[in-house]
């Protein structure tokens, strides 16, 4: 016996995804404000079962069908408000996304057979936000197929350095923390992506642990997309942070041309609630209880210098230069250039 989900839903999926920090809550209310596209869900279950199936922990055929099954419950209960986040202050909420006024007219509408001629009317496009899936992004590409399509968020590695720094020691402590934990049976659970370097992981300090993680899911990341087939790599879209929020509309035509459907009048707004162009990195929103604390400095320069300050205060010398490494790399894969103050900064 094996279980299936041979008809479907959803015929468009797209997951909003990245590590912690990069600035998907950017990215999901602009798709939203494209057509057809609808409001960013946050549902851990695609990414949890991502996991179990990249270390050999669920049967294939389970996880492809229970990713099927909750991808088509989660559009066919948006498509009558079921479930709508009404918080206030969530990125996923009602109001931090475009059309609030549609998605509450939606709580009238009929259940039932009529939501399915909704849906072959509007031809929605499920979106779905998710936390560095990437390295384990086999399942979902093996559930969908040609239907789905990853946008992935990435950033300069500096710049998430705070945000994991006041984060990433709740894994394994707080039960508030809702990533996927593992234990070798010598100590305290940890993080998945320590899986195969757990006693290393264990041994280091805070900011130690944050630059090898960080350093582990971006390899990790390049060995699954090199692992894809070309028809699945041409269906995941690399987007830099620091380069979308300078210039967003060029990465707007490049979205218009990867999904196949039209931004509209709402997306400016939406650009310049999320304070899309912006003159400095680190003028957006951000979330304070997860390190975000706005410009380090008066410009780019200044803000990059205060931040290395802060890792080199709390870093080994060896994460320290690695992180550096790391900078180098990524400033010129993406052709990012952040100005410095100082030689000592330089990557």
């Amino acid at each position: 016996m094996r279980f299936i989900k041979p008809l479907r839903i959803a015929e468009e999926i797209i997951f909003v995804d990245g590590l912690w920090g990069t600035g998907k809550s950017i990215i999901g209310p602009v798709l939203g404000s494209f057509e057809r596209v609808e409001k960013q869900k946050l549902e851990p279950i695609y990414e949890h079962l991502s996991v179990l199936d990249r270390f050999g922990k669920i049967d294939p055929d389970s996880g492809a069908a229970m990713m099927r099954l909750y991808a088509d419950i989660a559009l066919f209960n948006s498509m009558i408000s079921r479930e709508v986040n009404l918080r206030p202050f969530d990125d996923s909420g009602l109001l931090n996304n475009p059309r609030p006024l549609e998605y509450m007219a939606r709580l009238l509408y009929k259940d039932g057979d009529a939501v399915m001629e909704r849906i072959r009317e509007k031809r929605p496009i499920l979106q779905i936000m998710t936390h560095q899936i990437l390295p384990a992004a086999r399942l979902a590409f093996r559930s969908f197929g040609e239907r789905f399509r990853i946008i992935e968020m990435v950033r300069h590695p500096l710049y998430m350095a705070q945000h994991w720094f006041s984060y990433i020691e709740r894994c394994g402590r707080d039960p508030r923390e809702f990533t996927l934990w593992i234990e070798d049976g010598s100590g305290p659970p940890l993080p998945w992506f320590s899986s195969g370097w757990e006693e290393r992981y264990s041994s280091l300090s805070t900011m130690d642990k944050v630059i090898y993680s960080i350093k582990w899911l971006y390899e990790e990341s390049e060995k699954a997309m090199s692992g894809l087939s070309e028809g699945e790599r041409s269906r995941v879209f690399l987007i830099p942070f620091e380069r979308f929020v300078k210039d967003p509309w060029h990465f707007i035509g490049k979205l218009k041309a990867f999904l196949g459907v039209n931004p509209t009048e709402r997306t400016k707004r939406v650009l310049r609630k999320q304070k899309c162009p912006r003159a400095n990195l680190s003028a957006g929103k951000g979330h304070g209880s997860y390190g975000w604390s706005g410009p380090l400095g008066s410009d780019d320069s200044e803000d990059y210098s205060r931040r290395m300050e802060f890792v080199d205060a709390k870093a080994s010398p060896e994460a320290a230069a690695e992180l550096r490494r790391m900078c180098g790399s990524y400033e010129e894969r993406f052709q990012v250039s952040i100005p410095r103050r100082g030689a000592e900064y330089g990557a």
